[in-house]
């Protein structure tokens, strides 16, 4: 029997396959398509005096041991964070290793933006809109609000489409079945307008985020704006696990994003987990060793210039390939455990990246 083969959960009659650890529609243990006898839910468990003593649980790459977030140490610095971070980091390097496919979603993601504003940018340019948009002195019209509403939809559009493709490889090999893009384009393509639902309402956050920033750009207008874009870019990647992996719609993933996050399965884990700190720090370093060796080649000869621009540019677009795949990751992972423990109503096994980086 092969990893790719579709069973039914002998709990509850959903679909999982043969390498699945736990059903996410009911939260059974599974054990190559049958129920795990020490694991099985409560529903299924007759009812008989059970001691309440904590097992021993082993702990291996293949085993993780089952944990509850909200018993994790809360606190420990910027260093805690950073490590915890830094760890989930190396373990997602190391799916990206096992399989190069979970990347090229991020690489074509960033290809397409690209064409797709420098495509933005000649038309600005050949209608002598851009020097009017650069002036100090433009007023901004209904027309550009208009064509920024409609430039940030297609852009968000373009970058959901391609970080749902990296959910779908994300959550394939944590599965233990090969990842493929085709089958990862597939699975968008049928998820579009929930997609497209997502980012027409992330354009209406934006413009209401800029909206509040104003020209004058004060200080509290702008803890406020930035407030509301962290929040909802944290929501938008909880979402996208939910839409992907259960096929729901924009509604319904709203809604279990929220219900999952009021639970408290995730938070715990979203402020403590420095990935977003490890990313801004890959940012940053990515950033100065582009100038650095930009300035190095211009300064041993001028010719230089045009291939220190592509070096930079080069260095700059992998770093932003890489944290793309790293959050995009690290909130496959942690919807994962979300549900299953959701499911189990008990805690459940995360998933390898996660429960190392917070063990």
């Amino acid at each position: 029997m092969t990893s790719d083969e579709k069973l039914s959960c002998p709990n509850c009659g959903a679909d999982i396959y043969y390498n699945d650890a736990y059903c996410l529609a009911c939260g059974a243990a599974l054990d190559e398509g049958q129920l795990a006898d020490e694991m099985a839910p409560a529903s299924v468990v007759p009812e008989i005096e059970i001691d309440t003593a904590q097992p021993e649980y082993e702990t291996s790459p293949e085993h993780p041991q089952p944990w509850d977030p909200a018993a994790m140490a809360v606190g420990g610095g910027f260093w805690v964070r950073l490590e915890r971070g830094w760890i989930f980091m190396k373990q997602a390097m190391t799916m990206w290793l096992d399989d190069k496919d979970l990347i090229i979603p991020s690489a074509l993601g960033l290809l397409n933006l690209a064409v797709f504003f420098g495509l933005c940018y000649w038309i600005l340019s050949a209608t002598g809109l851009w020097g009017r948009l650069m002036s100090e002195e433009s007023e901004e019209g209904p027309i550009f609000w208009v064509a920024g509403a409609v430039v940030a939809l297609i852009a968000y559009v373009i970058t959901y489409f391609y970080t749902a493709m990296t959910v779908n490889l994300v959550d394939t090999h944590l599965k233990g079945r090969d990842a493929k893009l085709g089958e990862a384009f597939q699975d968008a393509l049928k998820n579009l307008f929930a997609l497209v639902s997502l980012a027409v309402l992330s354009t209406a956050v934006s413009l209401f985020s800029s909206a509040i920033r104003g020209k004058d750009r004060s200080i509290g207008r702008e803890l406020a704006s930035r407030a509301i874009d962290r929040t909802w870019l944290a929501a938008t990647y909880l979402i996208l696990p939910i839409i992907i992996i259960e096929d729901a719609s924009i509604k319904e993933a709203i809604s279990r994003g929220w219900n999952l996050h009021r639970s408290r399965l995730a938070d715990v884990i979203v402020a403590e987990i420095g990935v977003v700190l490890v990313n801004r720090i890959l940012g940053t370093l990515a950033m100065l060793a582009a100038l650095g060796l930009g300035i190095v080649l211009y300064m041993t000869s001028p010719a230089l210039l045009p291939v220190a621009i592509m070096v930079a540019a080069a260095i700059i677009s992998f770093a932003m390939i890489f944290t793309s795949y790293l959050r995009t990751a690290y909130y496959t992972c942690l919807y994962l455990w979300a549900a299953a423990s959701e499911a189990a109503q008990q805690p459940v096994a995360a998933p390898k990246p996660l429960a190392i980086a917070a063990a």
